[in-house]
């Protein structure tokens, strides 16, 4: 058997056996500690901590112009989620200082959640844009069509092989005959495999979308009952786990869901998945192309 790896290892040398190295200081202890002062000072004036005011949407809105993240600030007394091109020094620079206007943080989290609850009370709004997405051009009732008469044309064909070796046989026909029609025979029914094997895969991806439908009409029902007595700090929990992107642009508003299909997909983050989920049964279905949720805010 192959040693898994290079085949070399380290072990650490017992303390005994280390050998001291002075090191002189890089910095001074004066500028480490300004370090440090400034390092706690950027700590609490972080978008990502600034906790001062309730953002329902925090980390989750961009700007349909320019495309960047927009942050919850406050400005005279008023929220708002603003793009961060406005204030970019480099876009100022540029000139290409982003013009959108500022979103009224109270006006857009209520529009927001108000749609939300409203797909989750209705979950057929989330059903039918998985069908559309995943049954392609075909109608069910058209595929079990195709399916039968791709069946009926394969034993129709397997009859004219039997009826061909018959006469062959007999010796009604050549065996040059007999072997062009064959392999005629064998080229129609390679074709006509292909046709089923495609057919029963789409019949198959049907049956996910049932199963997919069903696991998603359960996840909503389970969190009907609770919508109204959820806390903000709930609520933003949900938010987190359903929402991937809301873009603002003006008065119009984007919102992209992302559904939970399973009970692992409950557990995790859209965007904490990594990039080797997506080659695997996905956990989530996005529909934010195909329900696109317009509203004003402003």
């Amino acid at each position: 058997m192959l040693p898994v790896g290079s085949g070399q290892s380290i072990a650490p040398a017992p303390e005994d056996e280390w050998i001291a190295v002075s090191v002189p200081a890089i910095i001074t202890m004066t500028q480490y500690e300004a370090a440090q002062h400034r390092l706690e000072e950027n700590k609490q004036t972080a978008r990502r901590n600034n906790k001062t005011h309730q953002y329902l949407l925090r980390g989750l809105v961009s700007c349909g112009q320019c495309r960047l993240s927009a942050s919850g600030k406050e400005r005279r007394g008023y929220l708002y989620y603003v793009c961060r091109g406005h204030d970019d020094a480099l876009r100022k620079a540029k000139d290409e200082r982003c013009t959108a206007r500022y979103a009224p943080v109270a006006a857009l989290d209520q529009l927001v959640w108000q749609d939300l609850c409203r797909i989750l009370q209705d979950p057929t709004i989330i059903t039918s844009q998985l069908q559309r997405a995943q049954s392609g051009a075909w109608l069910p009732q058209a595929l079990q069509a195709r399916l039968k008469t791709v069946n009926q044309a394969l034993k129709q064909l397997e009859r004219q092989q039997t009826r061909l070796l018959d006469l062959f046989l007999a010796e009604v026909i050549e065996r040059a005959e007999f072997e062009r029609k064959r392999h005629e025979l064998a080229q129609t029914k390679h074709g006509l495999e292909q046709q089923l094997r495609q057919l029963e895969a789409q019949a198959q991806k049907q049956i996910d979308t049932l199963e997919l439908s069903q696991n998603i009409a359960a996840f909503c029902q389970r969190l009907q009952p609770t919508l109204e007595q959820l806390n903000f700090d709930q609520r933003r929990k949900l938010v987190e786990l359903l929402i991937d992107r809301v873009i603002i642009d003006d008065e119009n508003v984007e919102i992209r869901y992302v559904i939970p299909t399973s009970p692992q997909g409950e557990i995790s983050r859209f965007c904490h998945l990594r990039l080797n989920y997506f080659d695997l049964k996905s956990q989530f279905v996005k529909i934010d192309q195909f329900l696109p949720c317009k509203g004003k805010v402003g």
